[in-house]
């Protein structure tokens, strides 16, 4: 854990944008989480936290003059005037307003907002796919997504929408893309707002102004306030800390479908959906003061549909039903779909890059017999074929696609997940798919694109490139004591001070944390290691000691304590369960190191270095290395074969910029936290820079190697307190070693 202060370089900022600093905005954010992990039970908390406006940006997206939705449009005119008025307060108090409607650009093409956002400087870091649509983040992998919005959302009377499409027309419009410029009710400044509906440009201006805190407000929220390149899920993922301002939203969502609610009912499921596994959410009221906004109910085409509660069969009947690929829904014997036999349709959403849809798209189905549709239009109808090339112009390249698949009778269903080959690379389409019976051939289309009317939940996408950080946990569901980390078997990550200081969280892969131990009381734990038995021991910086946890009892116990420590700070363990710490003594620029043996025994191998920090063995077990985070260097030593150290060399000397926690692949490459600097470097043996990976915070404290493959590396990170993530070439050395049972 690195005690030292932020190293922070600055750019300067090249916008012509006046920034003010005022008192600081306090909000408080709403969110939800299950406890325990599992239990489909989800609690509502809220935090509070102080933004400085300089560092904080209002995106206002799509709120466009026009739209196909009639009651779309009456729903936007209610909250448009309070929106102003949240703009206005918010850009007085020194927010960034960042004007973002879609598709609209050519409207402002001399506007003196949307010259600003195209000169702002490009930054350092581009986020990959930073300009793409967003469909789903991996959170949102373990939800059933809460409404059916394939049809469009289409709420009208019938008779009133082709008035209105008339309407339309008549003004020399698109009916179905209508807006031109952004609403009139939501007022530009010229003198310091942005203009602009592109990814790069609006992180470019982010970054530029050096902005943590987005606020995502316009519609529409299950569309494109969460998908857009601007949108929640990409500032999520790129690591800003995103939320929602839920009264200044609304849905696309015609209560005639599923679940059968009324229209606000509909938005209020796609907040839950947002606050339980994107980002949390605040109202208008911690901006204006007063009282959140509510939304009228409008006319609609039907009415407020009752809620309908379909059973067995007659569920897929009558609606989309999420199932896994593959599965057997005719087992037991009493399943929904025991005695069917009829068509049934299986649907889901992939993103195909640019860079597959050149050299060609091969679709691989399970069993002859079945049909597949891309986007609409039928592939090779040719029954008994498995392989389709797939026509490169019912390609959206770069975008999502929907794929529909038919098989002759739900007895067959889905034997194997179809495969997506392009080259070398191929996509595995095993997972959450929708699935619906009958002989209806409207089931093999949406009538909007697929990003649009396909839910988060039937998203595929090929990996992303290696050495891609992005968030894991959400913001402050750590303490900026956040340190550790380990994997245990299952891919679990353990970190110290998960929610308040002095417990261990233990986190899935897909991000779900909760607390899986408390420290005795007046210890904090800092680094973890895992040993071959499936325990871990921690480092008690505040009591002296090497605590042991057994993972199936969860009983604390002190392995070892010697009132020579310091601290100890971070572990290293050996092949044979050998553990070695790191003993910083910040205050004099001094450390240690020692060896704790598997009895409890201490030893003290070195007292002559500086603060010592990360610390590792190499795959062969014959060095040990450990870093020094003051003075900028990473030593190697022997071990000799009584475990004592020798050979003390410099392996590497770098001039900025503090390190922390350090960790080794099977190849000998050492991973570093660049604490100040943001970064992770991989150091090969011979102590050469391979890479340095950026990282969507300033404040690495550690890592760690895990994942199916051990090609994972988690980063704690404590500017936003959360976990951070990475694909990496090579596996870890903790996952060579013999896993723990």
């Amino acid at each position: 854990m690195s005690r030292l202060p932020v190293c922070l370089v600055l750019s300067s900022l090249l916008m012509n944008a006046a920034t003010a600093s005022a008192e600081a905005l306090q909000v408080e954010l709403r969110f939800q989480t299950e406890r325990p992990i599992g239990s489909g039970q989800w609690e509502t908390r809220t935090r509070q936290e102080k933004w400085k406006p300089e560092e904080t940006a209002i995106v206002v997206c799509d709120v466009w003059d026009l739209h196909h939705c009639l009651n779309a449009v009456r729903r936007l005119e209610q909250f448009a005037p309070r929106l102003n008025e949240v703009l206005t307060k918010a850009r007085d108090q020194g927010v960034t307003i960042i004007h973002s409607p879609s598709d609209c650009m050519d409207a402002y093409a001399d506007h003196p907002a949307r010259r600003r956002a195209m000169q702002a400087p490009m930054a350092d870091y581009q986020p990959f796919d930073v300009k793409a649509w967003c469909s789903a983040i991996p959170a949102e992998e373990r939800a059933n997504y809460p409404i059916d919005q394939s049809d469009g959302g289409e709420d009208d009377d019938l008779r009133e929408h082709a008035e209105w499409a008339a309407k339309l027309t008549a003004m020399g419009r698109q009916a179905g893309t209508p807006w031109r410029s952004q609403n009139k009710l939501i007022s530009i400044d010229a003198e310091r707002d942005f203009i602009s509906d592109r990814g790069d440009e609006v992180w470019n201006v982010l970054e530029a102004r050096s902005i943590r805190n987005v606020i995502l407000t316009g519609v529409h929220l299950n569309m494109c306030v969460l998908g857009r390149p601007f949108g929640l899920r990409q500032m999520v993922r790129n690591g800003k800390n995103a939320v929602l301002m839920r009264d200044m939203t609304d849905t696309m969502y015609n209560p005639k479908r599923w679940p059968f609610v009324s229209h606000q009912q509909g938005t209020e499921l796609v907040v839950t959906h947002v606050e339980r596994y994107v980002c949390p959410s605040i109202t208008s009221d911690q901006i204006l003061g007063g009282e959140p906004f509510e939304l009228k109910p409008v006319s609609s085409g039907g009415g407020e549909a009752a809620s309908v509660e379909a059973k067995s069969r007659q569920d897929f009947e009558q609606r989309w039903v999420s199932v896994d690929v593959p599965g057997d829904l005719r087992k037991p014997s009493n399943g929904p779909l025991a005695n069917y036999d009829g068509p049934a349709w299986y649907r889901c959403v992939v993103r195909i890059p640019n860079e597959w849809a050149v050299g060609g798209v091969r679709l691989t189905l399970p069993q002859a017999g079945a049909e597949a549709w891309l986007n609409g239009y039928p592939l090779d109808r040719d029954k008994n074929v498995t392989d389709i090339m797939i026509p490169s112009d019912r390609i959206e390249a770069g975008d999502h696609n929907l794929l529909v698949v038919r098989v002759r009778g739900a007895a067959e269903q889905l034997a194997s997940p179809p495969v997506v080959t392009a080259g070398e690379q191929s996509l595995v389409l095993a997972g959450r798919w929708q699935m619906r019976i009958g002989g209806n051939q409207e089931l093999s289309s949406l009538p909007l694109p697929a990003k649009f009317g396909g839910s988060a939940d039937i998203v595929f996408s090929p990996d992303e490139p290696l050495f891609v950080a992005r968030p894991l946990t959400r913001p402050h569901e750590f303490t900026p004591g956040i340190e550790g980390p380990a994997c245990d078997a299952a891919g679990n990550i353990f970190a110290v001070n998960f929610e308040q200081q002095g417990t261990i969280g233990r986190v899935s892969p897909n991000g779900t944390g909760e607390v899986f131990v408390e420290l005795p009381q007046g210890s904090v734990g800092n680094g973890i290691r895992f040993d071959r038995e499936g325990n871990f021991y921690v480092a008690d910086y505040v009591q002296h000691n090497v605590l042991k946890v057994d993972v199936r009892t969860r009983k604390v116990t002190v392995l070892a304590h010697h009132a020579g420590m310091h601290q100890p700070n971070d572990l290293a363990i050996d092949a044979d369960g050998t553990l070695y710490a790191s003993d910083p003594d910040w205050s004099k620029g001094g450390g240690q190191l020692w060896r704790i043996d598997r009895d409890g025994t201490v030893t003290k191998l070195a007292g002559d270095l500086g603060t010592t920090n990360g610390i590792e063995v190499s795959p062969d077990g014959r060095t040990l290395y450990v870093n020094e985070s003051q003075q900028l260097n990473v030593w190697a030593f022997t071990i000799n074969a009584d475990r004592t150290l020798s050979n003390r060399r410099l392996l590497k000397k770098f001039d900025d910029f503090g390190f922390d926690g350090m960790r080794c692949d099977v190849a000998g490459n050492l991973y570093i936290t660049r604490y100040g600097k943001g970064t992770v470097v991989k150091l090969s043996p011979a102590g050469e820079v391979l890479r340095e990976i950026v990282l969507p915070g300033r404040r690495p404290s550690n890592l760690c190697f895990g994942g199916p493959d051990g090609r994972t590396v988690y980063v704690t990170e404590v500017e936003f307190a959360r976990l951070v993530s990475f694909r990496v070439d090579e596996p870890g050395l903790a996952w060579q070693r013999p896993q723990p049972r």
